[in-house]
């Protein structure tokens, strides 16, 4: 049985669900459409039938998997044991990430291609992501033409890089599951392909007689360990074993250890060390024993916060309760309430007061980017450790770090609905609405999304906004996103960290005095504004239903096309010149794709002053034409929409041009009825919604 990487992750949701699963919930969790999960349903139902299962569709509930539970034990040992040849994207990343961090020497982008089943300029882009995670752990990505990749930095870095791999990307229950089988004596579970790579970056042997020396030292703490400290003790000793019998060792400075060593945890921790040597039949530098030392204290601190002020310093508790209090007091919000935060500080802070003291080098690479993001924070921050480390001279490496602690829990505890976007394109129409569109339904934060043409930006009073989001690049401008207008996953992550930087922005700007409202003698003019605007309305909506047509084009290339189809509008005296209009259609196609992913239409908009009025046709291709999609691959149309206006359109002209554009998103009925070459069909649709849209207008 062969599946795709995306059939195989629907059926272990559809497996793993108790109750009626929606299509909308698998899309979501993919990151894909609900179009492209229907379709992959084909595949998944013919995989069903052949274990003796099948899908039932419950209207308006969801999907739910119908047959004998030994047959979905089946299903589900085959799809885990299938070679993953057709890995998602972010399968790619960790099986790269794991091989890198895991070899000794450098390796070649060609022979990760072939493992991986894709080409090698996959790989590079691939390493561009990669090289920016591998910055946030202090590590470096080397990349030199015939020498290959590596990763290079401190060991204890390249560890931490490990762990945080393994414990993000395996779930929790099936690492538990796994030593608990193991040492039970019965047979290791089926795991997917990645969880199997990353599991490879120990030894599992190694793992069962780890995991039965932490139990035993488990059950001499005077406080229990979470699962996720247990787990993360265990992965990170089953590292340090791997690692150091690579001879790759980590050390630790001398007067930080001598510390340590006055802590109760240290006295286990050695303990622990002394049973794997024995074990193992190694030496293992005392360094390890800190790192150890560490784990366990952090965990203390996760199970109780008064006994960790107790154990540790108590004047580092004293300062970190007086840097809330200060920044509490500069935002007028009480981060004393916050569950964490606390305890995230004293963390951070006892090792970060040495490495003060002691002028220690202190590599933040993400220093100019936080102060850029939280400016007002930031600031707050920097004087509250001048006011309360009056004897240290805090680098902005370091506020830089605290920073984000304190933006961590403003985060936690602040629900921020109501964004205002203003949404950018080179037209104002098509595009606009569709990336409009995606972004409501993409962020529950947003509460209104206007789209305004680059031609009327500088008439627009962007105060007004929280976030200005753009499909062109933008010269006079610095503070908005770029992205695709079908919003790909890593532009939807450009977007939730500028919302996340609005969290915390909302909370530390100061209250600005409002001005009062100057309503006196506007009752007139506002009503002559609405009565005009309902005018204008009628206006855009008439000429649209004036230049509504269905046309049969043919032509083997776009601009052949594009020229028959502006021509029909020509000779109807719709434009001065088709040339001029032509053109612009073309550069617009230049400036980005305008196929629409998942569908066989492609939106060619664009506003010129040969244009006399709104026009909106449908022109149906004879043969199918390859054009360049949205999503910046090239893709198959039979359809070809035509929007234009006129560079002076007014506001309302704008919005039922919008509206039109939306229906290629919004409405699967809309691209049904504009995909399926029935001409009576297409205006009958156009005209009605036309018609809805004025009246609630």
């Amino acid at each position: 049985m062969y599946i795709t990487a995306r059939e195989r992750k629907i059926l272990q949701q559809l497996i793993s669900a108790q109750n009626e699963i929606t299509v909308k919930t698998i899309a979501d969790e993919l990151d894909v459409s609900t179009r492209t999960i229907h379709r992959d349903l084909k595949g998944v139902d013919d995989a069903l039938a052949s274990y003796g299962l099948s899908l039932e569709k419950k209207s308006g509930s969801g999907l739910v998997l119908q047959g004998e539970q030994e047959q979905k034990r089946e299903l589900e040992r085959e799809i885990n044991q299938q070679p993953a040849i057709d890995y998602t994207p972010e399968e790619r990343h960790v099986m790269i990430l794991s091989r890198l961090l895991e070899a000794r020497e450098p390796v070649k982008l060609l022979s990760l291609a072939n493992e991986l089943g894709v080409t090698v300029a996959t790989i590079s882009n691939d390493l561009d992501k990669i090289e920016e995670e591998l910055s946030g752990f202090h590590l470096t990505l080397i990349r030199k033409r015939g020498y290959g990749v590596e990763v290079q930095g401190e060991e204890v870095k390249i560890r931490e890089a490990i762990g945080f791999l393994i414990m993000r990307h395996m779930d929790e229950l099936e690492l538990l599951n796994i030593l608990r089988e193991n040492i039970g004596g019965t047979a290791s579970s089926t795991v997917d392909t990645v969880s199997d790579q990353l599991l490879g970056l120990v030894d599992k042997e190694k793992l069962v007689q780890i995991e039965r020396h932490v139990e035993e030292i488990r059950s001499s703490l005077p406080y229990d360990l979470a699962d996720s400290a247990y787990l993360g003790l265990v992965i990170h000793l089953a590292l340090a074993l791997e690692r150091i019998q690579k001879d790759e060792i980590i050390e630790m400075a001398g007067e930080y250890l001598d510390e340590l060593r006055q802590s109760q945890e240290f006295e286990m921790a050695s303990r622990l060390i002394s049973q794997l040597e024995n074990s193992f039949h190694l030496t293992i530098p005392e360094a390890e024993t800190g790192y150890i030392t560490m784990h366990l204290m952090g965990a203390k601190v996760r199970y109780s916060q008064d006994s960790f002020l107790e154990a540790t310093s108590l004047s580092v508790a004293f300062k970190a309760k007086q840097l809330i209090e200060y920044v509490s007091a500069q935002i007028s919000v009480n981060l004393h309430d916050s569950s964490h935060l606390l305890n995230d500080l004293v963390i951070h802070l006892k090792p970060s007061v040495y490495r003060i003291q002691q002028k220690m080098d202190i590599q933040n690479p993400l220093t100019e980017q936080i102060e850029k993001d939280y400016k007002d924070l930031f600031a707050i921050v920097e004087e509250a450790v001048r006011q309360v480390f009056t004897e240290f001279h805090f680098p902005k490496e370091e506020t830089a770090f605290l920073v984000m602690h304190f933006a961590s829990a403003l985060l936690h505890d602040t629900q921020l609905k109501g964004l205002r976007v203003l949404v950018v394109c080179s037209s104002g129409i098509g595009t606009a609405k569709i990336l409009a569109a995606k972004l409501s339904q993409q962020f529950k934060e947003i509460d209104a999304v206007e789209h305004e043409s680059l031609f009327d930006l500088k008439n627009i009073d962007l105060s007004m906004f929280d976030l200005v989001v753009s499909t062109v690049g933008l010269v006079e401008f610095d503070d908005y996103i770029l992205v695709n207008p079908m919003l790909p996953v890593g532009d939807i992550h450009k977007v939730e960290h500028a919302i996340r930087r609005k969290k915390v922005i909302k909370q530390t700007e100061k209250t600005k005095a409002k001005p009062k409202l100057q309503i006196q003698d506007q009752t007139m003019k506002s009503i002559q504004d609405s009565v005009l605007s309902v005018q204008r309305y009628a206006t855009a909506v008439h000429q649209l239903l004036d230049s509504l047509e269905v046309y049969n084009v043919s032509g083997s290339a776009t601009e052949e096309i594009i020229q028959a189809a502006t021509k029909k509008l020509k000779v109807r005296q719709f434009l001065t010149h088709a040339d001029s209009v032509v053109q612009a259609l073309m550069e617009r196609e230049k400036a980005g794709g305008l196929g629409i992913p998942e569908t066989k239409m492609a939106l060619y908009h664009a506003r010129s002053e040969e244009v006399v009025q709104p026009l909106f046709t449908i022109n149906l291709l004879e043969k199918p034409l390859q054009v360049p999609g949205m999503d910046g691959t090239d893709m198959e149309v039979t359809t070809i929409l035509l929007m234009l206006a006129p560079h002076s359109i007014e506001k309302e002209g704008l919005e039922v041009l919008s509206f039109l554009s939306s229906l290629i998103v919004e409405d699967p009925k809309g691209i049904k009825t504009l995909e399926s070459h029935d001409k009576a069909a297409i205006m009958h649709y156009l005209s009605n919604k036309l018609h809805e849209f004025f009246q609630k207008n």
